[in-house]
């Protein structure tokens, strides 16, 4: 089943476009988000974005269509008038409607952009954004240029891009990657999260995040915080 944010749909006409798309195709999860929505927040929970033009307000839909589409999730917009106004409809990530349209043409715009944005990745081949970790070479390469690990640090860094966005805590690494190889406690982790972070981390990057209090995750986007 595939998550798609709805973002302005306010109004009765955007409510029974979302109930047709619905009633059309049961493998898609409408979830309503607000307007303000952050693209990690869109990134780390939906798989595609609908965006109902007429409902985002006196700024209109061209911030939130770019900031879904920069967050890496495939975005369907209905417009009610014949004018982009902003958006760049040549981006692959980006499909327009232009009302009247139906639910039809919306899951066929969806599936359109959806389709364009599939993972294309090799086989044993974790990629997120510019990080590459080929799991058959155990080489891990950023921005095309390889990046020299340690064999924990290679298994460490592996075992959370392999769980996006899910919080593990030190003990939890400790016995995934360590197994009962290890010494200093989740002192241990706290040093290798380090020197990953010195190895992967730069100004546009931030993979590895700190859940205070509870271990660390790996984000999927891979964008700065």
């Amino acid at each position: 089943m595939s998550s798609i944010a709805l973002l302005g749909f306010t109004d009765a006409e955007s409510e029974r476009l979302a109930a047709g798309l619905s009633a059309l195709d049961s493998s898609l999860k409408l979830v309503k988000f607000a307007a303000d929505t952050s693209k990690d927040e869109l990134s780390a929970n939906v798989e595609g974005a609908l965006i109902w033009g007429a409902g985002t307000g006196m700024a209109g839909p061209s911030g939130m269509v770019h900031a879904a589409a920069d967050a890496g999730v495939p975005v369907v917009v209905v417009l009610p008038a014949v004018t982009l106004d902003g958006i760049n409809a040549t981006s692959p990530r980006i499909e327009v409607c232009f009302l009247p349209c139906t639910a039809e043409e919306v899951r066929i715009r969806l599936n359109l952009a959806m389709s364009r944005n599939a993972p294309t990745e090799a086989p044993n081949t974790i990629i997120h954004g510019e990080l590459v970790i080929d799991c058959d070479r155990y080489e891990v390469v950023l921005k095309g240029r390889k990046v020299d690990l340690t064999y924990k640090e290679y298994e460490l860094l592996k075992y959370l891009a392999s769980n996006p966005n899910r919080v593990f805590s030190r003990e939890s690494l400790l016995r995934s990657v360590w197994e009962y190889d290890y010494f200093g406690g989740t002192r241990t982790v706290d040093v290798h999260i380090r020197r990953l972070r010195s190895k992967i981390d730069d100004v546009s990057n931030h993979f590895i995040e700190t859940q205070w209090n509870v271990g660390y995750r790996f984000r999927s986007s891979g964008g700065s915080t």
